[in-house]
């Protein structure tokens, strides 16, 4: 029942906003009185913070798992092609919707699932540091300014994509281009 409470909230968080994500709706999405969802969560707030931390996880194992599966001398490049094709593939994935009720949320509430959110980052660093100790990338770079600069820019990726029009694949590539040859013509 708590995962049916959890994807109501989220939908309903997603199609419709936060400020209408109430006790009741979500109890009326799962056929159940309002008093009885006490049961399960505290208040609306506890479902909201479940269901980020939950879509982070989520996001979090799909990343791990995926470069975990890439043989250990592959270069930076392929590894961070891995890791981004995988994390744009979980934004806009079919039945996404816990990645999705971030940019729904008032700011006092995205804090809430801020340990989570620098677990994640701590993953993205570790790769870029392993690139930098393999003399593959610019040790030149902050990466605590880096690592949240283009997570930021990939978290975007379903407006980009409700924007462009362009497929995830082709995002995904850009933004690793991107990231690993810059936008300036070569000379």
């Amino acid at each position: 029942m708590r995962d049916e409470i959890l994807d109501a909230a989220a939908g309903l968080i997603v199609s419709e906003g936060y400020d209408a994500c109430t006790m009741r709706a979500v109890a009326a999405l799962v056929d159940m009185k309002a008093g009885s969802l006490y049961y399960h969560f505290r208040s609306k707030d506890e479902i909201v913070e479940e269901i980020l931390n939950q879509g982070i996880e989520t996001l979090y194992v799909c990343v791990a798992e995926a470069l975990q599966r890439v043989p250990e001398d592959a270069s930076f490049a392929h590894r961070l092609s891995t890791a981004v094709g995988t994390h744009v593939a979980s934004l806009v994935g079919k039945d996404q919707t816990y990645m999705h009720v971030y940019e729904h949320l008032p700011p006092v509430i995205r804090r809430r699932s801020r340990r989570m959110r620098e677990r994640y980052a701590r993953l993205w660093h570790d790769l870029f540091a392993d690139g930098i100790a393999r003399g593959e990338v610019d040790g030149i770079h902050d990466l605590q300014l880096l690592v949240p600069y283009f997570l930021g820019g990939l978290n975007r990726v379903p407006e980009w994509i409700r924007a462009s029009g362009a497929g995830s694949e082709r995002i995904a590539q850009l933004a690793t281009t991107a990231l690993l040859d810059g936008i300036s013509v070569r000379q």
